[in-house]
């Protein structure tokens, strides 16, 4: 049986996954993706324990010597996909999840980018806002709720608007069609109907007069900040989420050249108590330069980012991973 004897990094997720090649091209280690899907179609995944320790053999490779373990996007293995009598889907799918999930808690002296028991806690918001208040970041005031008598109480309340957003960004689909549910602002005057908000409780915020967007993607101890700009959208337009502009307008992504030290560290801070080792954290500048923290993405995109800005947070990831750059300790 062949074994990886050089140092390597592993990737779990889609092989299609359009990251790999900003980190691919900047590693001096081999690359080996592991893809649940490719497990369901036959590609082989082992757990085998001898007299010292367990080794994961994926695709008849020993994978002994892993450096870095990049958590990505694995596509989820559906029941209804899989190539197996409909009466045996559902436990087939399930056995697939079961195995697949022993890799979550599998190369223990390895880097994981990030660990996938701390992205889980990592993606709760009311942690995320707590965290940044704590630290010293500027943090809207903010409901979350599935209470319509308190969301309207609060959307009253806010003299300079409100923002209501879901939380996260899966789309639904009217006959057939995929929409999403984007950041809107409200306030007392355009009150949404909130009778099924105890069906899918939102996030309301205070609404900040912004100048712009801005993206922090942290690796390990390093911020990459962008600003992201919206233009061509009508003046009028309720809509306070920089998406829009790939559906309306332009949305124009550049490096954040001047961008805060003390708030640089505050990011890099706050990857590091969520337990992360890297996360994309969306903040917004009012008119007057201030900059307030929104959100914590723990396995946000950054390719767009590097794509537009020519920020090196590829290459950032390609060392962190391969034991060139540290995370904060």
């Amino acid at each position: 049986m062949p074994t990886a004897t050089l140092p390597t990094v592993v990737v779990i997720t889609d092989r299609k996954d359009a990251h790999l090649p900003y980190v691919q091209k900047h590693l001096d280690t081999p690359l080996f993706i592991i893809d649940p899907q490719a497990v369901a179609v036959g590609t082989t995944l082992s757990y085998e324990f001898d007299d010292k320790q367990m080794h994961i053999i994926y695709d008849g490779v020993r994978l002994d010597n892993v450096r870095g373990v990049w958590y990505r996007k694995p596509t989820n293995i559906e029941a209804g996909e899989l190539r197996v009598d409909s009466h045996f889907a559902d436990y087939s799918a399930q056995a697939l999840r079961a195995h697949y999930v022993q890799l979550l808690s599998a190369f223990p002296n390895a880097l994981w980018v990030s660990d996938y028991f701390a992205l889980g806690r990592g993606g709760n918001k009311t942690l995320q806002l707590d965290v940044a208040k704590r630290i010293g970041f500027r943090v809207p005031a903010t409901l979350i709720t599935s209470d319509a008598q308190r969301a309207r109480e609060f959307i009253e309340s806010q003299d300079g608007g409100c923002i209501v957003k879901p939380y996260d960004s899966h789309s639904t689909y009217s006959k057939e069609l995929p929409k999403s549910f984007l950041t809107t602002k409200v306030d007392r005057h355009t009150l949404p109907d909130l009778t099924n908000l105890s069906l899918a409780p939102a996030i309301f915020q205070q609404a900040i007069d912004a100048a712009y967007d801005v993206r922090v993607t942290v690796v390990g101890a390093k911020a990459f900040a962008a600003k992201i700009h919206t233009k061509g959208l009508r003046a009028d337009s309720p809509v306070r989420d920089w998406r829009v502009g790939y559906f309306q307008g332009e949305v124009i992504v550049e490096s954040y050249k001047d961008f805060p030290e003390d708030v640089a560290r505050l990011c890099a801070l706050h990857v590091k108590r969520l337990g992360l080792t890297f996360s994309a954290i969306d903040l917004v500048a009012d008119r007057q330069g201030q900059l307030w923290f929104l959100e914590n993405n723990p396995n946000g995109q950054w390719a767009f980012i590097e794509e537009e800005s020519g920020l090196p947070i590829g290459k950032a990831l390609a060392d962190l991973l391969s034991g060139k750059e540290q995370p904060v300790r």
